[in-house]
């Protein structure tokens, strides 16, 4: 009998396969959804605005 050829993918299908995964903030690849870089700064940035309104919150200096 005739053999029979494995199945060739679909150009659509072996795209979906290629896909690489990038950083929702930069868009460079990354295996995270958001890479190393972005997430230091993000933390950092949130970090600074936290301690900027606490510092705001203070009225009194030093100790009673």
């Amino acid at each position: 009998m005739a053999d029979k050829k494995p199945e060739e993918k679909k150009p659509e299908e072996k795209k979906m396969e290629e896909k690489k995964h990038v950083c929702s903030v930069c868009g460079r690849p990354s295996d995270a959804v958001i890479c190393h870089a972005c997430e230091d700064k993000i933390r950092s940035e949130a970090f600074e605005k936290k301690r900027d309104l606490e510092k705001a919150g203070k009225t009194d200096k030093g100790r009673k």
